[in-house]
């Protein structure tokens, strides 16, 4: 045992002093002049592309989910921490980060299958409608009737403590499909716990962008009363998720389609789909979170419509590494602490309240389904972590509402930093105990 720890320690310790290293060799390249500015994007993306595989391997010795040293290199290495990455630069990796995303959603997809999926669909609906009712609601409560601890409200008409109220609500039902799915494959994790929060976390990302659709004009309407509710909006997203889903469909059929033809190099050929998902995605007009779609309905069609889904996983999974260090490395950038001793207090009560209510609905539905003790008691942990859509609301709030708009969007970002740094250990640990993790 003492010898095992030791030798742990000495690995440890070598990853450290690896990772300092490499944060002198980014310092050289950010602050030496003189260097074109894409040449010096370029080497600094590499260097976070490295210092995030050894943060992982060493999250991965501490019994940690390897994303979680991706994103803490990523939170290091920003433009909000020691600064080794300008904002430029997080912007600019911008297109890679989404190809990333759009290979994590198409293996998210394969992975829904039906022959798994349809044992747990009365537990994947009933979890999924049960959050939505305590988690949403529940939350929209806890903002009303605790508005005096969030100084923006103070003054403002009760309308507008509705509004944010409703934001925090749809905030507070999000999740990360990305998250669980690169947890789900780091473990190579297979069962029932896997397969019923993968699939509701997919199910409710769907839903969460049809309820943005209607809880947005209503915030509107909220605060200006003048102004009419906005039914376009709804029918844009309506449309645009209805597109998504076709085109992901049509193009799952083409990866089916190569995968049982050609079968050279699949993975360079599915980095290359995720290309066109991302540049059809505006090419169509179509929202940003739309790519997301088309690569969960591309890998689904795969893995349930041919016989292709194991080559389509297995070239995945083999390939993942950089995909998942990249990605959660630049989220990891993009988030600014710096906003958290602003809002501590009314950050505390959300995540507190969302914590509590997402593992009350969540065994309230469990039980409900009549499921094992093993999701009534773990499930909950698989919906903590939240990135993606979550953000992009920051986004739109902080542009759409006036004086608050500021303050709810920094709250949001805390919360998400939060529980993307809690959220993957807890869904690991939760996978380990339910004996699912194959690794």
């Amino acid at each position: 045992m003492a010898i095992e720890l030791r030798r742990l320690n000495t690995q440890l310790i070598g990853r450290l002093l690896t990772l300092v290293v490499i944060a002198l060799l980014a310092a050289l390249v950010r602050y030496l002049p003189p260097q074109p500015e894409l040449a010096s994007n370029t080497m600094l993306l590499g260097f976070l592309l490295l210092a995030a595989f050894v943060a992982g391997e060493a999250a991965r010795e501490l019994s940690l989910p390897r994303i979680t040293g991706y994103l803490v290199i990523g939170i290091l290495f920003g433009p909000h921490v020691l600064r080794l990455l300008p904002q430029a630069a997080v912007d600019d990796f911008e297109l890679i980060n989404h190809v990333a995303l759009a290979v994590i959603a198409l293996q998210a997809g394969g992975e829904l299958r039906l022959s798994r999926l349809v044992p747990r669909m009365r537990s994947i609906a009933l979890i999924t409608l049960s959050q939505i009712l305590v988690v949403g609601a529940g939350t929209s409560a806890v903002v009303y009737f605790a508005r005096d601890f969030f100084p923006f409200l103070h003054g403002e008409p009760a309308a507008v403590a509705v509004a944010v109220a409703l934001l925090f609500g749809i905030v507070a039902l999000a999740n990360s499909p990305a998250t669980c799915i690169a947890v789900i494959t780091e473990l190579r994790a297979r069962g029932p716990l896997t397969d019923t929060v993968l699939g509701a976390s997919v199910l409710k990302d769907v839903l969460i962008l049809l309820m943005l659709a209607a809880i947005l004009p209503a915030a509107v309407v909220l605060v200006q009363p003048g102004v009419g509710f906005d039914f376009e909006q709804l029918r844009e997203i309506s449309f645009n998720i209805g597109l998504s889903l076709l085109v992901g469909a049509v193009l799952g059929m083409a990866i089916g389609l190569y995968l049982k033809q050609v079968n050279v190099q699949p993975i360079l050929f599915v980095l290359a789909m995720a290309f066109i998902v991302v540049e059809l995605t505006h090419a169509l007009g179509l929202q940003s979170e739309s790519y997301i779609l088309m690569g969960i309905s591309a890998g689904f069609v795969v893995q349930n419509s041919s016989v292709q889904g194991i080559k389509l996983i297995e070239a995945l999974e083999a390939n993942s590494l950089p995909l998942y260090a990249l990605f959660f490395a630049v989220a990891g950038a993009d988030l600014n602490l710096g906003v958290i001793p602003g809002v501590w207090e009314a950050c505390l009560i959300l995540i507190i309240a969302r914590a509590a209510l997402v593992y009350w609905s969540t065994g309230l539905a469990a039980r409900a389904a009549a499921d094992t003790l093993v999701i009534r008691r773990y499930a909950w942990m698989g919906f903590l972590a939240q990135a993606g859509v979550t953000l992009g609301l920051a986004t739109i709030v902080s542009e759409r509402f006036g004086g608050w708009g500021e303050p709810v969007a920094a709250i949001i970002i805390a919360m998400v930093a939060f529980n993307q740094l809690i959220g993957p250990p807890l869904f690991r640990y939760s996978l380990v105990r339910a004996q699912e993790s194959q690794s």
